[in-house]
């Protein structure tokens, strides 16, 4: 029973009081948003859209100079990190903040390259709220000083979406544990 409870622990304790708000996140060089996929059409998924628009509020509010966009090349026939940084110009970000990370294929690919392959010491992971505490636990695990912001997707429309991704988190939460080192 402690075995099946150990990774729930380790995910709580790796992030308690580093999940904010926009409004109290600490101020960050980066904000790294984690992919969720793209729809048939070549356009970010309704929750990946639901993350992008936090990371153009932190950018918005001074409180992240760069957006690190990291998933997967291969989305449908769509590179995710294209369609991200895309959407993300439409909004106003300027090009030159957005920077594009395709080895991104699971969140702690994500979190190791942003160590590994930018060199970063400190985040700002952005993500589903359900998939927040054990990006940050991830990302503190690949060596960078993390807090995170997470879309709200139930309050955004996304109900069943959201409660798909927290039941999947508990066996997530396990393998991030046992295995991402």
């Amino acid at each position: 029973m402690v075995l099946a409870a150990l990774p729930s622990w380790w995910v709580l304790a790796r992030s308690r009081g580093r999940v904010r708000t926009v409004a109290d996140v600490p101020a960050a060089e980066v904000a790294l948003v984690l992919g969720a996929g793209v729809r048939r059409d070549g356009l970010p998924s309704r929750i990946l859209q639901g993350r992008l628009a936090v990371a153009v509020e932190l950018h918005r509010a001074g409180r992240v100079r760069w957006i690190l966009v990291s998933g997967s090349p291969h989305s449908r026939g769509y590179s995710e990190p294209v369609v991200m940084r895309d959407f993300l110009l439409r909004q106003g970000i300027p090009e030159r903040a957005v920077v594009m990370d395709e080895s991104g294929v699971d969140t702690w690919a994500s979190c190791r390259g942003a160590v590994a392959d930018f060199g970063l010491p400190a985040v700002t992971v952005v993500t589903s709220k359900f998939h927040l505490r054990r990006s940050i636990a991830l990302c503190r695990r690949a060596g960078m000083d993390a807090y995170g912001v997470g879309h709200d997707a139930a309050a955004d429309g996304l109900r069943r979406v959201s409660a798909r991704g927290a039941r999947r988190e508990f066996l997530a939460v396990a393998k991030a544990f046992w295995f991402s080192r």
